[in-house]
């Protein structure tokens, strides 16, 4: 990505001003009113809440519960707000040292997953909220596009095989993961394609928040549903019902 580290430079100097400005109001900024730097922002923050191992946990003097987390990228995993922010003082500083470093031709760029992480970590906090948001909005539009993706490349499979050839191989078809008390208790009965319409779609489970919508492959026409396309679905329908009982 071109000018990734600019923007993880203002990302991270925008969250870090707007934490010290709401904890300690008037400290953001110095005597000309002019914000200060990422560096020195953390400098402020050590200063009032000392680190232990690198790490500062700003407390939240009301804190909300917090919200339950997946194992995986989920439309509705919203930033966690719990009894703290978790500030990385460490990564962060050494964050700011590689983007430095390749901005100014001192380097290629040594931005990594962890520098990543701090930042987002930053966003439990109450004045922001933004990035959340925004990488929700990112996991829902690359959900729709695979999907999209997905129904096009199975029409695509089904056109070439013919309607005839699909009705034979629906015929034939075995469930993989068949419910079975014993041997596969969490197994399901083969579902309809949304694509090809046969009674052929190998379910693998069921969106994690509604539990409505199931995502897996079909074993005809090949189309796959992600569990985020399934989840976008489930919103999707949520919304809807929402409206029709209005």
């Amino acid at each position: 990505m071109a000018g990734r580290e600019g923007i993880f430079d203002q990302a991270l100097s925008n969250g870090l001003a707007a934490i010290v400005a709401f904890e300690w109001p008037g400290k953001e900024s110095d005597r000309n009113r002019r914000v200060l730097s990422a560096s020195a922002l953390l400098q402020v923050i050590e200063k009032h809440i000392p680190a232990t191992d690198g790490i500062v946990l700003v407390p939240d003097q009301h804190p909300m519960p917090q919200i339950p987390q997946g194992d995986s990228d989920s439309l509705f995993q919203a930033p966690r707000l719990s009894s703290h922010t978790r500030i990385d003082v460490s990564t962060l500083q050494n964050g700011i040292e590689a983007s430095q470093a390749a901005r100014h031709g001192r380097g290629v760029g040594g931005l990594q997953h962890r520098h990543i992480e701090a930042l987002l970590a930053l966003d439990g906090h109450r004045s922001l909220g933004v990035m959340g948001e925004e990488q929700q909005d990112r996991i829902q539009q690359t959900a729709q596009r695979e999907d999209a993706a997905s129904q096009k490349r199975a029409a695509e499979y089904l056109e070439r095989i013919g309607e005839e050839e699909a009705a034979r191989r629906a015929e034939n078809v075995a469930n993989p993961y068949a419910y079975h008390p014993k041997h596969n208790p969490d197994g399901h009965d083969l579902d309809t394609c949304p694509v090809c319409g046969h009674e052929t779609f190998c379910v693998e489970g069921l969106d994690p928040v509604f539990g409505q919508v199931v995502y897996g492959q079909c074993l005809v026409c090949t189309y796959t549903r992600t569990p985020g396309a399934a989840e976008d679905e489930a919103f999707t329908k949520h919304l809807r019902s929402i409206m029709d009982d209005g």
